[in-house]
């Protein structure tokens, strides 16, 4: 086995997304970049990782989303040199808004590793909470295991 793991398949991919509930997203703005780490729930049913995201006031990350046309979600548990895996996923940003579901925001609290809104360092009332899904196009992963 060569130092960069070997492919993970569909179903692979699909447990690192439900077991892990946190992620970096990365969005783009203008030819940059911005990762920031988020929690997410795996909606398999429909191929879809659901987010709860924080905006404060002149928030960077608000600005990114309203300009990242597909958005990358990379995934990973690393325990040693010869143990580890990580997932990338791609998609389509969508704020959920009307589009909200009981069933979804049952899905995101049973599978994402949440934090407390606290760590903004701002008053919870200034915390504009929005419910967005990344809806998955393309999918790969690579692990140490077989």
């Amino acid at each position: 086995m060569s130092g960069y793991g070997v492919e993970m398949t569909a179903d692979e991919i699909a447990a690192l997304l439900y077991d892990h509930g946190t992620g970096v997203l990365s969005l783009s703005r203008e030819g940059r970049s911005y990762g920031i780490p988020i929690s997410y729930g795996y909606d398999g049913d429909r191929n879809r990782c659901v987010l709860d995201l924080g905006f404060g006031p002149e928030s960077r990350k608000e600005t990114f989303l309203g300009t990242t046309e597909r958005g990358c979600l990379t995934v990973y548990e690393w325990h040693s040199p010869t143990d580890w895996q990580s997932a990338v996923v791609t998609g389509e940003l969508n704020e959920l808004g009307e589009e909200l579901t009981h069933d979804a925001e049952e899905l995101y609290y049973e599978y994402a590793s949440d934090v407390e809104i606290s760590v903004f360092g701002l008053p919870p009332e200034e915390v504009a909470l929005e419910w967005y899904a990344l809806d998955i196009e393309e999918a790969s992963g690579r692990s140490s295991r077989r």
